[in-house]
């Protein structure tokens, strides 16, 4: 509680309106959860803010609304709009609903995603008004923490809002062709034709998804998570590579973007036996090499060894980061050590 009371508090801070910029009045806009009547325009304003700063060609549509906030295993995504005097959404804060699991006990949580302001409504603090509101929702739904990966330009504004820092995000990385660091920053197309590894229901039904005992931060996962998260994704395309030895498994689900004439690849999720990793990296680089990748990418875990991924060619870099707020206090000691959870790339929204 005391944690509550001082982010609303630095909240507060920010709460100074400027009521004449450009001729644009904020003093009759309403903070409120979004209706199914405002599902076009808050597209509409994420797809015009967005399109020219992201990595991903992404072309949002009903479909990615639907699939993205509504359809989702762990639940609906609270969605804050504000509109102004003329009923139009000029900013939009969503917080996209997931599950963990430690020790058997599973925690609701939400990842801030997809948060925009028209740019003539910028720094006027509706960006706080809408995480405020959206907080109480997430405390009247008993959500345990709020979590998210922001970049360097958006980490002052977490952190102004309370939020903790944890970690940059540690990954593993394997460049095959050095020449696609010079083009890395290029817009990304999802590849679609992965063969036969394209993941299906039929490839996943057999997994096995193991409780947890060991204590660490796990996402909750099963056939009905993978099955959303990967197979029905509207737009990004994931295959799934399966090692077994002596009756045990391990999978990694990936995708491959073409970046100019270049790929990248990311093993987005590792699900299994990892002691058996070091199978399964020799078939995701036989699979790299079949796709012609030029780097691959796997976000570092506490169950992956530094001196075995290194020995497999692959060597760590830090890029964006991980902050937290822990709403329930008896974890917090957790959520802000980096090593306590099991990273992986498809809790981002945008890999």
């Amino acid at each position: 509680m005391k944690t509550i009371i001082l982010l609303v508090l630095k909240i507060a801070q920010f709460l100074k309106p400027n009521n004449k910029r450009r001729g644009y009045s904020i003093e009759n806009i309403i903070i409120r959860e979004y209706n199914t009547k405002d599902i076009d325009q808050i597209i509409e304003l994420n797809q015009r803010v967005f399109s020219k700063q992201e990595h991903f060609e992404i072309k949002r549509d009903r479909v990615w609304f639907e699939w993205k906030n509504l359809k989702n295993p762990f639940g609906e995504s609270i969605i804050i709009v504000s509109e102004n005097e003329n009923k139009e959404i000029v900013g939009s804060r969503i917080f996209w609903a997931w599950k963990f699991k430690i020790r058997m006990n599973e925690f609701l949580a939400y990842q801030p995603i997809d948060t925009v302001v028209d740019p003539n409504y910028q720094g006027e603090g509706l960006f706080y008004k809408m995480t405020k509101k959206a907080l109480d929702i997430a405390l009247e739904k008993n959500s345990s923490f709020i979590f998210n990966f922001p970049n360097q330009n958006s980490l002052p504004g977490n952190l102004n809002l309370g939020w903790s820092y944890v970690s940059k995000l540690i990954w593993y990385v394997k460049i095959k062709n050095p020449g696609y660091v010079f083009n890395r920053n290029k817009k990304a197309e999802s590849l679609s034709d992965l063969k036969n590894y394209k993941i299906t229901e039929e490839k996943i039904k057999d997994i096995k998804f193991k409780d947890n005992f060991d204590g660490k931060v796990k996402a909750t996962k099963s056939f009905s998570f993978i099955k959303w998260r990967y197979i029905d994704h509207p737009f990004f395309n994931y295959g799934i590579i399966t090692y077994k030895k002596n009756k045990k498994e391990i999978c990694g689900i990936f995708s491959i973007n073409n970046i100019g004439n270049y790929r990248e690849m990311f093993v987005v999720d590792i699900i299994g036996d990892y002691r058996l990793i070091e199978g399964l990296l020799k078939k995701v680089n036989e699979a790299a090499k079949e796709f012609n990748v030029s780097v691959v990418y796997i976000l570092r875990n506490p169950y992956l060894n530094d001196l075995q991924m290194f020995k497999s060619g692959y060597i760590k870099l830090k890029n964006k980061n991980l902050v937290c707020l822990p709403l329930n206090l008896c974890l917090e000691g957790k959520l802000l050590k980096y090593n306590e959870w099991e990273m992986f790339g498809g809790l981002h929204d945008a890999l």
